[in-house]
């Protein structure tokens, strides 16, 4: 922060107040919470895996440690070649003494940072996705083979612009990296290997290759055109019929809006990932952005009320406000439950049934007005959240 908002001038101070962003990367980091074996815990240190805060908070740490510490400390040796990617460092010291050093001197710069460091073998050493080797007269470097080839089928459902971009991606990769002409023509023999194992055809193969060497060794001149406003369409991939409908489209649009530069991106369908699951459910409790109902234990569906929250069931029932709080002043479910006076009727937090889910708070709220309107439940006093002007 004090970089940022106090600094010499070289990064643009945000448009945000320091303390509101302040508070917004601390809701962001801190007191994140996990379920694990249906159990909720509070992670107390470190950011949460996936964040994509993550990666952007450890570069931020690495440079303060490199401009406070490492470079400016003239008591420890440094190295000789230093570069960093994110948390990854590559090195080059003249003995392992001086490595060791180094280490110790990095560890001890703060008591929740830890470093480990891999040498080299056999004049190799793995840095990210490259191998670099060296020799008494060169240094080279090429692809590092830890894929095992598990690309997905060509015979996938998917569209064939997704498989010639996954053969660019990787030739393109390979060459970036490659430090010769050898290595270059050696990683692509490797990895038209793995296509074919997955049933990608030759010719297919090869000429992915051809568009992607052809774009360092054709140059083309650019084309200066207008500016176009770019507008983002999302639709389910369902075979031809989906690549047919996005010619249709993209011919329409170029036709009577020529200044709309319309991309148009499939989105996935069922997948065997989908029937299967890897992670614990939330519980019930925890569950947000959803349309619920709720019956009474005594008079069932006589007594039943539908509703819906954006916020967690827990806060909706128990907060203030809450159906369940007893200070809530405007409650149907506890005004049925005093105006029967019995003490079978009640209502259990575990008996509520989930209907749909949305992260859209006025889609929700159409959700939930639908199901007011074909299935309302005696408590709903209600007739709608959201007006329905087609039904």
């Amino acid at each position: 922060m004090d970089k940022l908002y106090r600094g010499n001038g070289s990064i643009a101070v945000p448009n945000l107040p320091e303390e509101v962003l302040r508070k917004l990367l601390s809701l962001c980091v801190c007191d994140n919470t996990f379920v694990f074996n249906g159990k909720i815990y509070s992670q107390i240190d470190g950011v949460a895996m996936g964040s994509s805060l993550g990666p952007v908070l450890a570069n931020i740490w690495m440079c303060h440690l490199e401009e406070q510490y490492i470079f400016s400390n003239r008591d420890v040796t440094l190295p000789s070649f230093y570069r960093r990617y994110v948390d990854d460092t590559f090195c080059i010291f003249k003995d392992r003494e001086e490595i060791s050093a180094f280490h110790e001197f990095l560890n001890s710069l703060h008591v929740s940072t830890k470093f480990d460091f891999d040498l080299e073998s056999d004049g190799k050493l793995s840095f990210l996705d490259t191998v670099v080797s060296r020799n008494p007269k060169s240094v080279s470097t090429k692809v590092k083979a830890t894929d095992k080839g598990l690309f997905y089928d060509y015979n996938s459902f998917i569209p064939d612009r997704y498989k010639s971009n996954l053969v660019c991606c990787l030739v393109y990769r390979v060459y970036m990296i490659a430090s010769s002409f050898h290595v270059l023509d050696c990683d692509l023999k490797q990895l038209c290997l793995k296509f074919y194992k997955n049933g990608f055809p030759k010719d297919f193969v090869e000429e992915c290759i051809s568009r992607v060497l052809n774009r360092f060794y054709e140059p083309k001149e650019p084309v200066v055109s207008v500016p176009r406003k770019e507008v983002l369409m999302v639709m389910p991939y369902l075979g031809n019929m989906s690549v047919v409908l996005k010619r249709d489209i993209l011919k329409l649009v170029r036709k009577f809006y020529p200044s709309v530069d319309v991309k148009i991106v499939y989105k996935r369908g069922l997948r065997i990932s989908n029937m299967f699951k890897f992670k614990d459910c939330f519980p019930l409790k925890c569950k947000s952005g959803i349309v619920y109902s709720i019956q009474c234990n005594k008079c069932g569906q006589s007594a039943a009320y539908i509703g819906k929250t954006k916020n967690t069931l827990f806060e909706r029932f128990y907060g203030s406000n809450g159906h369940l709080n007893p200070r809530t002043q405007k409650s149907a479910l506890i005004d049925h439950v005093v105006s029967t006076g019995d003490p079978e009727c009640n209502f259990e937090f575990n008996t509520i049934k989930i209907l749909d889910n949305c992260d859209v708070d006025y889609r929700l709220r159409i959700i939930e007005s639908i199901y007011l309107k074909f299935d309302k439940q005696s408590l709903n006093t209600q007739e709608y959240s959201f007006p329905l002007k087609l039904f």
